[in-house]
This record gives structure tokens, sequence and C-alpha cells, in this order.
């Protein structure tokens, strides 16, 4: 039988007070799991995200067991409020890695309110991003947390948000970012938020890449972010030499160190609010004096 407590149904109460089901539990296994099971139960767990995937309905979760999940063509989610759980407790956790062993994304989402939280990503067998947010449709208020992202210099980015569609209401936290040889985080959303982020900036990359030049991508931050550099033409967090004709970019305690740039100064028109933090090797931490 499936374990009990938050890997069963979950529930929400309506006006009368009944208990109504809200959505279903599916069970991903990659070593116990069979491509034969039905996904309702640890026991009967399928053995790749893929297959959960496309069994499943809106509003339902995926459970993903620890293990090695090797792909070879993006995990396409086109479902709206599905929750992809891993159970990885923090972002430096592995208990659970998706990986690539062909050029591809790993992860494409393509619905609301998406939910992705505790699990590795890396595109170590070939290019591509780890997950690709919005590229064939707007995809509001999508969540990802307590993730790891290893790039290994591949070509990609961390998470991308495709310029084609829009992703409003995006927030990422709590995230690990590493080696990604464009971007850690490739931002052309609205409203998004990244907020208490790890991310490790190779040579000639950048961190947080602020896209938006257009009055459709207003309002975005970036706060509590901790950033290192390799100071070889990296950036730190970088804003658009075009500046967004609406809304503001809030730039705000972020702790960057060692980027060739850590900071670009630049605003929007409606202006940038920037009290993000630096340091090199000569001075101490200090709030950037340019902002």
């Amino acid at each position: 039988m499936g374990n009990l407590g938050i890997y069963g149904q979950r529930k929400y109460y309506d006006l009368s007070g009944e208990s109504v089901p809200f959505g279903n539990a599916w069970y991903v296994d990659s070593t116990n799991g069979a491509t034969t099971g039905d996904g309702k139960t640890w026991d009967t767990a399928m053995s790749t995200i893929a297959l959960a995937v496309a069994a499943a309905s809106a509003n339902d979760s995926i459970y993903i067991a620890p293990g090695d999940y090797i792909i070879s063509e993006a995990i396409a989610i086109a479902t709206a409020g599905l929750r992809l759980v891993g159970p990885n407790e923090s972002c430096n956790d592995y208990r659970a890695l998706i990986y690539s062993s062909a050029a591809c994304d790993l992860i494409t989402v393509d619905a609301n309110q998406v939910s992705i939280t505790g699990l590795g990503l890396s595109t170590v067998g070939g290019d591509g991003n780890c997950i690709t947010i919005s590229g064939t449709a707007n995809s509001y208020k999508c969540y990802i947390a307590r993730c790891r992202f290893d790039g290994y210099s591949k070509t990609g980015n961390g998470i991308e948000c495709d310029s084609t569609q829009d992703s409003p209401d995006l927030m990422v936290e709590d995230c690990l970012f590493r080696s990604f040889s464009a971007a850690a985080i490739d931002s052309d959303a609205t409203r998004a938020v990244y907020r208490n982020n790890l991310i490790w900036v190779t040579a000639a990359s950048v961190g947080i890449d602020f896209k938006q030049t257009g009055g459709n991508r207003p309002d975005n931050m970036a706060i509590g972010n901790y950033i290192i550099g390799s100071n070889s033409t990296d950036t730190g967090i970088k804003i658009a030499a075009t500046e967004p004709t609406d809304g503001t970019l809030m730039i705000a305690n972020n702790v960057i160190t060692n980027c060739a740039l850590n900071i670009t100064q630049d605003k929007s028109d409606a202006g940038l609010a920037n009290n993000g933090t630096y340091g090199n090797g000569a001075t101490l931490f200090q709030v950037d004096p340019n902002a």
C-alpha cells in the first residue's frame, strides 16, 4: 500500500465541510518501479517521471523516490497545477537526480501553477536547459524550490524563461546553481522573484540575467541571493542595456563576489532599487556605492 501522510491523496474541504479529493498521488521509483506499474502506490510505482506526467491530471502530485533518472528527451509538463515532489531535503542533496544522455532540456513547463521541488538536475550528458518555462504557452505562478542545478559548462541555462511566451509570477527560491555556460537563471518573465539562491558563476557566464526590455515584462525582484564568480568576464546580476519601458527591477540584499562585473548599473524607467552588497579580496562586503 502507498504511504499515508503527504504521500496520500491530498484533500480540501468545501463550504459544506465535506472532504473532497484534491488531486491524485502518483509514485515513481527508478530502481524498483516498472514501465507496467500503475503508479498508484510505492509497491506499483512507475519507473520514469515521464510516465507519471503522462498519466496525471490537473492538480495531481508526483512523488519521486531516490535514484537516478536518465532521460534522452525532455519531460514535458503541460498539465496545470502538477506537482513534482522529490526527496531532496536541501539544494545540496542528490538523492533524486535527473540527467540527460543526449542534448535536450530536462524539463519543459507549459502550464500554470506547476511546482517542482526537491530534485537534482544535471545536463552532464548533453547541451540543453535544466528547466525551460513558457516555451509554447504562458505559464502563470510556477514554483521551483530546494533543487540543485548542475550545468557542467554545457551550452544552456539552469532555468530559462522563454521569450516566446510569458511566465508571470514565477518564484525560484532556496536552489543551488553551478557551472552554466550561459546563465544560472535566464529571466524574461513578469513579476518573477528569485530569492535565497546560491549561485556559482563560471567564466563568461551570468548568475541572473534580466533580459526584459519591454513594458510587458515589468516588476522583477532578485533578493537575498549569494553569488560567487570566477573573475573571468562573468557577471553576477545582469540587466538589459535596453531598459524596460514600464515597471521596476528590485535588486536588493544580494551578496556578490569575485565576478568581473558584480551588478550591471542600469535601471528601468520607473527606477531600479539596488542596494546589493558586493565584495572582493581588497575590501570588506559593503553596500554597493555605485547603486
